[in-house]
């Protein structure tokens, strides 16, 4: 089922914004959180709406948002973005960083202390704190404040796995844009042409088309893609080389999108590259067949189509994975290994990745093939339905 077109222009970010909002707090009840202090980057704008600098975010403890279980999160945000970040949030304060700095424990003293006050503000009682992630200096300055800590991933991914309805209508306007930018790639994959020239028209298309970032460089051509785990490379293609691009982008408004595609370069396939090839497509379909809304992870792998033997020492480590603002939970791991999540349910407006690598062990090439689906009950909406290669 090929997806409905949004027009991204419509998309409306302060309703999008309240109801993640809201289907984050009503998690918090639900797991008896009264407080969240959320560094992680896809947290931050689940709660709050906000992105700032979101590369550097991720590295760096820059900005944070502290979410009571009722009322308006506080973001504390890096100065020089605070008036940006008020278009969306409702309470917006300097974030006081203590890295690169010479008296990091004073600095993150100080934060500590905002953060003290705030939940004062908030009206949080308790000394127990939902956290995702938190540099050593800040972590042990609210230590020495008597605050303890528990993970905040429970909370955050059962709020997050199904998507709103707004969210919803964003991943159906990223189609065309991801369509797009796999277009521009295969048109431009051709002799003489480098992986990273390849990188370069996936990313153009991206920004251009209103796209923020490319998580990976995921590009592979000739003996790259196989063993795959390449970044993009120097490496000029040659007539008779695969090549394949997982597209990895975080495209408009965050939603992340991970498509992948195997083309021949020149024209021509070898019968063994069709082989593979053939094999990929026929497995990825069928699995795509078997996900349907009320099965749990354990009962589609169960019965998932069998990845043939050959492929299985160098396949892919999961058969299905969630994505939203990252890559996300729940996923689905093959039928002969543990399975993580086998009592997670599968419901309608959760946006899956379905995809494969299929290379042989010593083998000259791989083929690496993925679609973005979203679970409705009459089937899976694929999202980006970039066409397959007509053998």
């Amino acid at each position: 089922m090929s997806a409905a077109v949004v027009d991204p222009r419509t998309i409306d970010h302060a309703r999008l914004r309240d109801e993640r909002q809201a289907r984050l707090q009503a998690s918090m009840r639900d797991h008896g959180v009264e407080v969240c202090l959320l560094f992680n980057e896809p947290n931050i704008r689940y709660a709050t709406g906000v992105s700032t600098m979101p590369l550097w975010a991720l590295t760096t403890m820059v900005r944070c948002a502290l979410v009571p279980a009722e009322g308006a999160p506080i973001l504390f945000e890096h100065p020089n973005s605070v008036h940006r970040a008020r278009l969306l949030a409702k309470d917006v304060r300097p974030m006081g960083s203590w890295e690169f700095c010479d008296d990091a424990d004073a600095l993150a003293d100080g934060w500590a202390g905002e953060i003290a006050e705030a939940m004062r503000e908030l009206g949080v009682e308790g000394t127990t704190i939902a956290l995702d992630r938190l540099g050593t200096p800040g972590f042990l300055a609210l230590q020495r404040l008597g605050y303890t800590f528990v993970d905040s991933a429970p909370t955050t991914e059962a709020a997050r796995e199904v998507k709103t309805p707004e969210e919803v209508r964003l991943f159906r306007a990223n189609g065309p844009l991801l369509m797009d930018m796999l277009a521009a790639f295969e048109a431009a994959t051709e002799p003489g042409v480098r992986e990273r020239d390849l990188l370069a028209v996936l990313g153009d298309r991206m920004h251009r088309g209103g796209g923020e970032f490319q998580a990976t460089s995921t590009i592979a051509s000739g003996p790259n893609t196989n063993p795959w785990r390449a970044e993009a490379t120097d490496r000029a293609l040659e007539a008779g080389d695969l090549v394949f691009v997982d597209t990895d982008t975080v495209g408009i408004g965050g939603a992340f999108f991970c498509v992948s595609r195997t083309f021949p370069v020149g024209g021509s396939m070898s019968p063994e590259q069709r082989a593979t090839y053939r094999d990929a497509l026929e497995w990825l379909e069928a699995m795509k067949a078997v996900v349907a809304p009320g099965l749990t992870c354990a009962e589609i792998a169960a019965r998932a189509p069998e990845l043939p033997e050959k492929y299985r020492a160098q396949r892919y480590e999961v058969m299905i994975h969630s994505v939203g603002l990252e890559e996300e939970s729940p996923s689905v791991c093959y039928p002969f290994d543990r399975q993580w999540n086998a009592d997670r349910v599968i419901r309608e407006d959760m946006v899956l990745v379905v995809e494969l690598y299929a290379g042989e062990v010593g083998a000259t090439h791989g083929v690496k093939l993925g679609d973005v689906v979203l679970v409705t009950a009459d089937g899976l909406e694929v999202l980006a339905p970039y066409p397959f290669l007509d053998l």
